[in-house]
């Protein structure tokens, strides 16, 4: 009798958290969020030569939602040595992400303007960043003309200041 007590215990315990996935968390997602969730897939694309650019010519990105719907994972340039993951969710109802930086450093963005196209991105706090003289990615700006083509357009900062933009175009994998 106390084996079987065990088990079912066991087997409660077990279960509950599996449970807790059967719906997912995220019911009520804002515009924004939900924008980014229908971005999940793959990517194919490129970035605009420049010399010495480490990131130029061809270059994927792939979005997957995860955490019962409530996040999106974007790995960008998967496998590659400058390789880089965004975060994105809902942050009481506003969109928010973390990219997590080649180099270093993880800034954390908001959303800071939308429409059904587009979607930028500032900077909002990133902890060991100085924003008035550390590199750092400071916008983000999502533009998506249709449902198979997305330019991100990655603004640096340092010492305060913009210093460049780098723009990848993309277009969903088949």
């Amino acid at each position: 009798m106390r084996k079987l007590l065990i088990a079912i215990g066991i087997g409660v315990v077990c279960y509950s958290p599996l449970r807790a996935h059967d719906e997912p968390v995220a019911k009520n997602p804002s515009p924004a969020f939900d924008q980014i969730r229908k971005l999940a897939g793959k990517w194919t694309g490129t970035q605009a030569a420049k010399p010495g650019d480490k990131m130029a010519g061809p270059l994927t990105t792939e979005f997957k939602v995860t955490s019962a719907g409530s996040a999106v994972e974007e790995t960008l340039a998967p496998g590659m040595p400058h390789e880089m993951v965004d975060m994105y969710v809902d942050e009481g109802g506003k969109l928010a992400m973390t990219h997590y930086c080649a180099m270093g450093n993880q800034p954390h963005m908001v959303l800071t303007k939308s429409d059904p196209k587009s979607i930028t991105l500032d900077m909002d706090k990133a902890p060991g960043v100085d924003a008035a003289k550390d590199p750092h990615m400071h916008t983000l700006v999502l533009e998506m003309p249709d449902a198979n083509h997305l330019t991100e357009r990655w603004t640096s900062h340092k010492d305060g200041k913009a210093e460049e933009t780098v723009v990848f175009n993309f277009t969903r994998a088949k």
